[in-house]
Formats: structure tokens, C-alpha cells, sequence
């Protein structure tokens, strides 16, 4: 094609600003003319350090979660070099280096390598990690320990001190209690928004990481709880129904122990019950009247393994039986069913009472599993307090109005006999050829709590056919079940002598 030289001028002059648009928006994308902050609704991955909290926006490649390496970096303060040409991303840290090349899954620490279970990756001019190069690459060059738990959106960095957060709901009458646990004091706020069917509790005080992102509850008055740290700030969104009138909330053990209470309209048939300034009691209605709320102890938890035998362990055995034993119960009396942990967490023998005894709970049992030098025994007995346990303390008096903590099951110590003799009852019927025997000792766990209390203890981890039977699902069903037999029964035995 021809242009005359009029022509062609004139479409040079108009290639220039064309031109011009094409290099700015090239070098906005290199991020050399400037970079724009990612907004919260551009971010989905939290790392908290001590003193600040970087937000990312990861990518799924593979099925593998990758994190942008130099955003990291850049915010830990580390020099870095990214040699384009030499294909290759090195750290300095003060007595170690690392580079990475992509398409490999080995990086190298001071020469040394290091494979890691993806492939570092370099898309759109970016370098992209899989999450264990932080604690398998990158913490060895900054001097300092990333934790991070699978299926999770954020890792803690450092001496970062975290705050595992429990939550469960429960329907109480005409209210429906959210309950929020924490090993450390929590500041909460909570943010009504009754005209948009919703209440957020913002949670203050530390970085918080949540046994579950969502928690599987609905009904009348709940549609949904769901944690939110997106913006870096912790927050849980309670979606509710039209028929909440009010959101109630309060505290207990020194603000680790949160309530809220979601009230339904007073005009329903359940009117919401009265709350008081701190934590609130516990009455809900159930058939029979003998027990109102169960509480059920997974005994142990987090750095407190409990009996080990191989890669089993206790603690793990006994949330699945807590768990197992709450569906039974759920299924069998119309009570509340409370767990002391719901996750893998230190729990204190007397926050473990505490929770039964704030509650207001009817029957506590703490579940656990044995573990003999004896090969051959089978471990199972079930445990109730010593009569006799004092603490140094005088004779106890039925009439005083105040006494020690530690000797407040004896205010519940026959009807604590009566449980064990019928849990004892149904246990061996479901495994006759376990015994059960009825032992007593100072039981710490039992101590402080004020309603008729046991520990069940089941198996022989030392045992290695008992061991693997302790795994079975279904035979960790049919301990729930016939314990949960035995409450049943307890419960109704109770409301008589009431009546």
C-alpha cells in the first residue's frame, strides 16, 4: 500500500501519544511507574508478625497455595536481589543466604539444598512460593519460626503470641447462646445490626486463630457465624432470622469466656430468659427435668498429649468420643450438650470445672483413655473423688455457705456414686467382658465441680490390640452410645427422686 508524505506525517503525529499510553501501561504492570495497595476485597492471605500484619493475595496452582515472595520480603526489611537475566531470587540475611530458581523445588541455604513439596513458580514477572518455604527456606535465613495449620489463610511469624479461639451455639429456651473461648483475655465488641439481620464481634486484644472458620450451626434465630480476619482485624459476623429482637452479651474467667445471647421476640412462645451482668445461667427446658445441660471433657490438649502409642494420642482419641457422645446425647434427651474444648487446647483441670459450673451443668463427664504398664489390663474404669479429700481442710459442713474450691464436689458426691454405678451399668452391657471397676481418688479435674461428676476412662493404650480398637470409628460410637445411655437413665432417675 502507498501513503503520500502528507499522510504519513499525519499518522506519525497521531503514533505518538498511542505510543506513550503503551509504555505507561507497561511500566505500570512492571510496577517501575508505581504500585497501588491491594485492597482488603484483593487480599485473602494473612501473615502476622509481632508488630505489623501483612495482607497477600495468594494463588492456587496445582492444588498448592502460593504466596508473593517479594511482598514478603520487602516487609520483613530482608535485601534481596531478583537477577532477571540469571533467572534466580536471592536473600541475604545477616550469616546465611538463599536463592531460589523456578521451576525448581530445591532452593539453597548457604549451598546447601532444601526440597520443598512444590516448585517455586516466577508467572507475570512475579515470584510465587509454596507455603513451606516459609518455615523450610525462609526461616532460615530471617532467624525466626512461621506456623501455619493446614487449611487455614494465615500464618503467625515470630514470637507473635496467638489467641486460639473456640466457638459453639446452643439453643437455651427463647435464646440461642453463641459461646466464645480463648486461652487469653479477649476484648469484644459487639456491633448490633438488627435492621440488616446481622451482629458483629469485633475481637480485640492479640492475633487470633480460630479452631474453625465457620461454625456448622443454624436454626430459628442463627443463619450463620462465620471469622472474618481479611482486613487484619478479627471479627466474627453472626448472620441472623427476622425474629431476634436483641443481642445480649457477657462475660466470664476473667474475659476469656465470652456469651452471646441472640433473643428471640418476646412475644414468641419462648420468652428470652433473663440475663445477668456476667455470665449468664443456664436453664433450658428438657424432657424429664432431671438434667438440663450435660457437660462432656475431651481430656488433655494441645501441648498436653495425654497416653501415646505410636502416632495415637489421647487427646485426640478423647475430643473424637466428646464429640461422638454429644451427637449421641443430642439424639436421646432434649438437653444442652456443652464440650470444655472443642479443639486441640490447653485446658487447666480448673477451667475444665468452670465451664460445667458456669453452665449451670446437670451431669460433668471427663473422658479419658488409659494407659497401664500392665500389657494384658484393660485400662477401663471409671473415677470418681476420693470421700475423703479434704486439701488439709477440716471436716466438711453441709451447712456452710462458703468453702474451698477444691472441695466443692462434695456437694454432689452421691449423686457422683449413683452416675458411676449406672454408667458402670450400661458400659458393661455394651463390652461384657470389661469390668469397669468404680475407682476414687483426688481427681483434680473433679475437684471444683459442684454437679454429680465422673471420669470415664476407656482402653489400654499400652495394649497394642486395644490401641487399634481405640481408632475404630465404630467403636468409639458404641462408648459414646452407652454412655450416653447411661446419662439418659441417670437423668431420668434423677427428675423421679425430684418429683
Amino acid at each position: 500500500m502507498h501513503w503520500n508524505g502528507g499522510t504519513s506525517s499525519t499518522l506519525r503525529v497521531r503514533m505518538k501519544p498511542v505510543v506513550t499510553v503503551l509504555l505507561i501501561l507497561a511500566l505500570m504492570a512492571s510496577g517501575l511507574f508505581f504500585t497501588l495497595p491491594l485492597s482488603a476485597a484483593d487480599t485473602d492471605f494473612l501473615i502476622y508478625f509481632e508488630n505489623s500484619t501483612l495482607a497477600l493475595k495468594s494463588q492456587t496452582i496445582d492444588r498448592t497455595t502460593y504466596l508473593p515472595l517479594a511482598d514478603i520480603v520487602r516487609h520483613m526489611g530482608i535485601a534481596f536481589t531478583d537477577a532477571t537475566a540469571l533467572l534466580t531470587f536471592t536473600i541475604q540475611g545477616q550469616n546465611s543466604r538463599l536463592v531460589l530458581t523456578p521451576g525448581s523445588a530445591f532452593v539453597a541455604v548457604n549451598d546447601q539444598p532444601i526440597l520443598l513439596q512444590s516448585a517455586v513458580r516466577r508467572e507475570n514477572g512475579q515470584w510465587l512460593v509454596p507455603l513451606d518455604f516459609l518455615s523450610q527456606g525462609l526461616a532460615r535465613v530471617a532467624g525466626m519460626e512461621f506456623r501455619y495449620r493446614p487449611g487455614t489463610r494465615r500464618v503467625f511469624a515470630g514470637r507473635v503470641q496467638v489467641a486460639e479461639l473456640a466457638m459453639n451455639a446452643q439453643p437455651l429456651g427463647g435464646i440461642t447462646r453463641l459461646t466464645l473461648r480463648s486461652g487469653y483475655a479477649l476484648d469484644v465488641e459487639l456491633q448490633k445490626e438488627l435492621g440488616q439481620h446481622r451482629a458483629t464481634l469485633t475481637l480485640k486484644g492479640r492475633p487470633i486463630d480460630p479452631a474453625r472458620e465457620r461454625l456448622d450451626y443454624k436454626d430459628a434465630l442463627v443463619q450463620s457465624v462465620t471469622f472474618d480476619d481479611s482486613e487484619g482485624l478479627a471479627r466474627l459476623v453472626v448472620a441472623m432470622t427476622d425474629e431476634v429482637r436483641d443481642v445480649r452479651i457477657s462475660s466470664s474467667e476473667e474475659n476469656r469466656v465470652y456469651f452471646v445471647d441472640l433473643i428471640k421476640d418476646p412475644s414468641a412462645e419462648s420468652p428470652a430468659l433473663p440475663i445477668a451482668a456476667n455470665a449468664a445461667k443456664v436453664t433450658p427446658n428438657i424432657r424429664g427435668g432431671g438434667v438440663r445441660v450435660v457437660a462432656i471433657d475431651a481430656g488433655h490438649g494441645g501441648i498436653d498429649s495425654g497416653a501415646t502409642n505410636a502416632g495415637t494420642l489421647e487427646k485426640d482419641l478423647t475430643l473424637s468420643m466428646a464429640r461422638r457422645l454429644r451427637t449421641a446425647l443430642q439424639s436421646r434427651i432434649a438437653a444442652t450438650v456443652i464440650l470444655t474444648r472443642e479443639s486441640d487446647v490447653v485446658l487447666s483441670n480448673e477451667a475444665r470445672a468452670a465451664v460445667a459450673n458456669n453452665n449451670q451443668a446437670g451431669v460433668f463427664v471427663s473422658l479419658h483413655v488409659g494407659f497401664s504398664q500392665d500389657m494384658m489390663a484393660s485400662g477401663s474404669s471409671i473415677y470418681v473423688m476420693a470421700p475423703d479429700f479434704t486439701g488439709g481442710y477440716p471436716q466438711f459442713d453441709n451447712n456452710r455457705l462458703f468453702f474451698p474450691w477444691y472441695m466443692a464436689y462434695r456437694s454432689s458426691r452421691q449423686e457422683s456414686s449413683a452416675l458411676a454405678s449406672q454408667l458402670q451399668v450400661n458400659l458393661r452391657q455394651a463390652f461384657p467382658g470389661l469390668k469397669f471397676p468404680i475407682r476414687s481418688g483426688p481427681l483434680g479435674v473433679l475437684t471444683s465441680a459442684t454437679m454429680p461428676a465422673v471420669v470415664v476412662e476407656i482402653g489400654n493404650l499400652n495394649n497394642e490390640t486395644s490401641a487399634k480398637t481405640m481408632t475404630d470409628e465404630a467403636f468409639q460410637t458404641k462408648v459414646a452410645g452407652s454412655i450416653a445411655t447411661g446419662i439418659e437413665r441417670f437423668a431420668s432417675l434423677l427428675a423421679g427422686a425430684k418429683q
